[in-house]
């Protein structure tokens, strides 16, 4: 694997790959540096079109954040009206 670096390329082996059950080879490669792409058997991938921060919106986590709230809140309802009528049933059947 060849792998571009801002230092120059890297040629990295891939002897301890891993065959997979559809029958494609696996390897996992770790830099320090931003890897821009990487090569291997002339095939490249490019890293500029797996922009994952593009698609994160900070304004939205404080929906996100009510949203688990009010689960969370929902959850402890139902457990404290579940437990409080369990114990009902029994004061009223002892």
């Amino acid at each position: 694997v060849v792998l571009n670096q801002k230092g120059g390329p890297v040629n990295v082996s891939t002897d301890d790959a891993v065959l997979s059950k559809d029958e494609t080879y696996n390897f996992a490669v770790f830099s320090n540096e931003t890897i821009y792409s990487c090569g291997m058997n002339g095939t490249f991938g490019n890293n500029e079109a797996d922009d994952e921060c593009g698609s994160i919106y900070p304004e939205k986590a404080k929906l996100n954040f009510y949203l688990l709230l009010m689960n969370g809140v929902r959850v402890v309802f139902t457990k404290a009206l579940a437990f409080s009528t369990v114990l009902t049933i029994r004061g009223l059947i002892f």
